[in-house]
């Protein structure tokens, strides 16, 4: 009985990812590196309807909207351009401008870690706390 590689196999070779054992079994079996080259080629073919799907949807979008410049056009690189130079001064300013509150949070942390601490380190719940009380005055 000649046991063939599953879709997940199939799928790692596709994706560049096969296993030794897997790449020797497409190597010796032409049956199993028919199927491959089959499920490459539906791959390709779903490919290409989807971008020309796009294509035909993003001309269609296009043509509704007046006003709109071309994507190679000199108007949409400058805006391309100056979105670019927006971000980088937003990145610039975040790590420039001082951050208000800091202080505050380091302090609250500090506070915070304090508390966690106590509770932690209680031995009962202080709900218990009586109850503790009596166990340890009997012994």
């Amino acid at each position: 009985m000649i046991v063939h590689l599953s879709s997940e196999q199939l799928s790692e070779c596709l994706l560049g990812q096969p296993s030794p054992i897997v790449a020797r079994h497409i190597q010796d079996c032409p049956a199993c590196l028919a199927e491959l080259a089959s499920f490459g080629e539906a791959l390709g073919e779903f490919r290409g309807a989807v971008r020309a799907w796009s294509d035909e949807r993003a001309s269609a979008a296009l043509a509704i909207l007046p006003n709109v410049p071309e994507p190679g056009s000199w108007f949409a690189s400058h805006q391309l351009g100056w979105a670019m130079l927006i971000a980088v001064a937003c990145m610039i300013a975040s790590f420039v401008m001082p951050r208000h509150g800091e202080e505050n949070s380091s302090t609250s942390d500090a506070v915070l870690l304090n508390q966690v601490d106590a509770q932690v380190s209680r031995t009962a719940p202080s709900s218990m706390e009586p109850l503790m009380k009596l166990v340890v005055q009997k012994q």
